[in-house]
């Protein structure tokens, strides 16, 4: 049964391959039926399993009726070589297997495809170039002919139609078809008949011939290639040649039958192969004029992965079998299980008559193959998969931890004291010396023991020592078990390179500083800071040291080295309170000397500032002067403190604040919802009134005014009858009301909709009224 549907799957998938409108038979009559019914359970299927399969494959077994086959649609879009045989038998009892093959195969490239995914510029036509000795001179070749010495002359002679060249002393020479090498000698013969220098020894007269221009030659590509058709090629280029310069065939193309037809026959068969794998190719050819290259489809395609040199997939020939296959991966590796190689097949068409299953895996004997030089057939898309030996490696120790050489060791006859201080080597100044431990297997192969080892006893005892078994390991401790050995103190703060540093034993506050870069310029000297890890109660977290140092400190000076530091502890050193830098304010616009001032004092104002940089310029507009904190804008009245002695405005400045003064503006700023808003100028002692009414007035929904001053001062007002009067240099900007959202708004029936409904419901309740006085009536 499975065997049918394995059938006509693949028959429909083949259909689909070779491009056939062919239509595939939709049912099997039903003698054939039975028969394979029969058939199916004389191999061990159960009636419950053939009633499965007809459920699943559309089968009905009455009377009158076959076997209905759906067979799956495959597109062009859909299906790969590499994945045919997986669509064809994805639903089938074998989906197992495949998916085994499947996944050994993934990602396997095509041999030899990759050579041309990239052409170098050498392998594009060129018109001028050197040929070499057997190159064959042909019509539209250009030859240069020289000759110097007693005589001297050159010609570019053309090759004509004919095959021929002009020399004005010779005449015509036929040259079609000849080796370059020898055409040189055939003209250096005729020549040395009018030029007897030629010819005498030592030569008198000199000849050279070269091709100054090649001819084009043109050959058509066809088959699996991506653009066939018609291409040039240098004229001394082999079919390995052109294929090389358009990038080869595609993957679906065969690499080891690529025919040269000339003239409608055959005259070559090029396999790349050849050139892959042995550098040279005694059956490619040098092309002609209207030569044509086919490529056909690939041909019988097996996979080869595990524990070869080159897995791939590659392309055999029709005698090529299990060696040549081994022989194209590069041969095997010795670390190859030889005893089992696994193949995956799906069984060709002529030998899937009567079998239920179609795919097989089968355990080859290697061994038998290589060492009795037999050979295995195999067949299109067969998958073969060769494992690594196992690593049963048992005859060793482990050495490992703080030793010279840590690794594995034989342990035939290695003994525990040998191992460590005769191959292992303990270090001096890491090793721990006290313990070491063997770990060694207990009967199940898989937990382990541990026992100590006494290491001075072992250097000292031979009684003590003992024989080491496989298996076990054996491990040296470091010197840091004992005690800790990363002894560091940090230092931060005022110092030029603040971080953490290894701890010397009596390392003191001088020498932590001095290993930290020194004091920066900001430092205060006269004291540092240490805090020291204090655990001697559960409260406790740290203890505080104050350490003094003298005003002439020096690095030498012994007094200062009674102090002596701790693991962990924490160096701290302090800016010193009565160190500043020079505090600079810049200041710019209508002064006379614009730029940086420095700060005399912290108690300096704007006013001074402005006194240092020679006073203000005629039109400075001080009311609208501007000055910024940190890219902030400080609101101040600069007019009040200057002219009007108002210490409240004259603010303290800061380093890094600027100071702008500006020209007087003359011009009022109103925007936002007015008519006509822009700039307007200033009115001395206009109101708000006045300027709004200048802009137009205000637009409908009107919220409110903001009405910012010349210093940045800004008031907002929302009724008035005239305002208040406006200064030079001030905006008004005039605010919308939001606009409601109606959709959020709950909607209720208007006052007409009440009275409608009203009347409505009163006309209909007297109406049942009167038909119910009449009913009674």
């Amino acid at each position: 049964m499975r065997s049918i549907v394995y059938m006509f799957l693949i028959v429909g998938a083949m259909v689909f391959l070779n491009g056939l409108q062919a239509q595939i038979p939709s049912s099997i009559a039903p003698g054939d039926m039975a028969k394979y019914e029969q058939m199916a359970k004389e191999r061990g299927y159960t009636e419950s399993d053939l009633n499965s399969a007809r459920q699943k494959y559309g089968a009905h077994n009455q009377a009158g009726q076959g076997m209905l086959l759906d067979v799956k649609k495959i597109t062009a879009g859909d299906v790969t070589d590499s994945t045919i045989d997986e669509d064809i038998l994805n639903d089938t009892a074998n989906h197992e297997v495949l998916n085994t093959i499947s996944n050994t195969i993934q990602g396997l490239q095509f041999f030899g495809y990759d050579i041309f995914s990239k052409i170098p510029d050498a392998f594009k036509p060129n018109a001028i170039g050197p040929v070499d000795p057997g190159y064959l001179v042909g019509p539209g070749d250009v030859l240069r002919l020289s000759v110097w010495g007693q005589a001297e002359f050159q010609y570019e002679l053309t090759v004509s139609k004919e095959g021929k060249i002009f020399i004005p002393v010779i005449g015509q020479v036929y040259v079609t078809g000849v080796p370059f090498e020898t055409l040189q000698e055939k003209i250096k013969s005729l020549l040395s008949k009018n030029y007897s220098g030629l010819a005498t020894t030592p030569q008198h007269t000199f000849m050279d011939l070269t091709v100054a221009k090649l001819r084009p030659v043109r050959i058509f590509i066809m088959g699996e290639v991506k653009q066939p058709g018609g291409y040039t090629v240098s004229s001394y280029a082999t079919a390995f040649n052109a294929l090389y310069s358009i990038g080869g065939p595609l993957d679906r193309g065969s690499l080891r039958n690529i025919t040269v037809i000339r003239n409608g026959k055959e005259i070559a068969n090029v396999d790349i192969y050849d050139y892959l794998l042995g550098g040279r190719c005694t059956t490619d050819v040098r092309l002609q004029n209207n030569d044509v290259v086919f490529i056909p489809p690939r041909g019988k395609t097996v996979a080869i992965t595990g524990s070869v040199f080159r897995p791939a997939y590659y392309e055999l020939n029709n005698k090529d079998n299990l060696n040549s296959l081994l022989t194209y991966c590069g041969g095997i590796s010795s670390l190859t299980n030889i005893d089992r190689a696994q193949l995956y097949r799906v069984l060709p068409f002529d030998m899937r008559e009567g079998v239920l299953s179609l795919s097989r895996i089968t355990d080859i004997d290697l061994k038998n193959y290589l060492l009795k030089k037999q050979d295995f057939t195999l067949y299109d898309k067969d998958s073969i998969a060769l494992t690594p030996l196992y690593n049963d490696m048992k005859n060793q120790v482990t050495l490992s931890g703080a030793v010279m050489y840590p690794g594995a060791y034989q342990s035939d006859t290695l003994t525990l004291a040998d191992l460590i201080f005769k191959y292992g080597k303990l270090i001096d100044e890491k090793s721990f010396t006290v313990r070491a431990d063997l770990f060694r297997l207990n009967d199940d192969l898989v937990t382990k023991k541990v026992f100590p080892i006494d290491l001075q006893r072992l250097q000292n005892d031979p009684s003590f020592n003992q024989k080491l078994l496989p298996g076990d390991s054996v491990l040296v401790y470091n010197k840091e078990v004992e005690r800790p050995f990363d002894l560091f103190v940090s230092v931060e703060g005022e110092v030029n390179k603040p971080g953490s540093y290894t701890m010397s034993t009596n390392m003191t506050v001088a020498d932590a500083i001095i290993l930290a870069g020194g004091f920066a310029r900001r430092a205060y000297r006269n004291s540092v800071d240490v805090y020291r890890h204090n655990n001697s109660s559960v409260d406790s977290l740290c203890d505080i040291f104050q350490v003094s140092l003298p005003d002439s400190f020096s690095y030498l000076d012994e007094n200062v080295r009674s102090f002596r530091l701790k693991d962990r502890d924490r160096i701290v050193i302090r800016v010193n309170p009565e160190y500043n830098e020079i505090a600079m304010v810049k200041i710019s616009g209508q002064v006379r000397y614009q730029g940086n001032y420095a700060l005399i004092s912290r108690s300096e104002k704007i006013i001074r500032i402005i006194d240092q940089a020679g006073g203000l310029m005629p039109d400075a507009y001080l009311r609208g002067a501007k000055v910024f904190r940190e890219g902030t804008r400080l609101i101040c009245d600069l007019d009040k403190a200057y002219y009007g002695k108002d210490e409240r405005e004259n603010v303290l400045v800061k380093d890094g604040d600027s100071i702008f003064i500006p020209k007087q503006p003359n011009t009022i700023s109103v925007a936002g919802n007015v008519n006509n808003p822009g700039l307007f100028s200033f009115v001395e002692n206009s109101n708000l009134r006045n300027y709004i009414g200048k802009a137009g007035g205000v637009q409908d929904s009107t919220e409110m005014y903001l009405l910012t001053g010349p210093n940045g001062e800004t008031k907002k007002i929302r009724h008035f009858i005239k305002g208040p009067r406006i200064k030079d240099g001030s905006s008004i900007v005039v605010t919308k009301k939001k606009a409601v959202d109606q959709s959020n708004k709950k909607q209720g029936p208007t006052v007409a909709e009440v009275i409608r409904d009203t009347l409505a419901i009163i006309t209909s309740a007297v109406t049942i009224i009167a038909l119910a006085v009449q009913l009674r009536n």
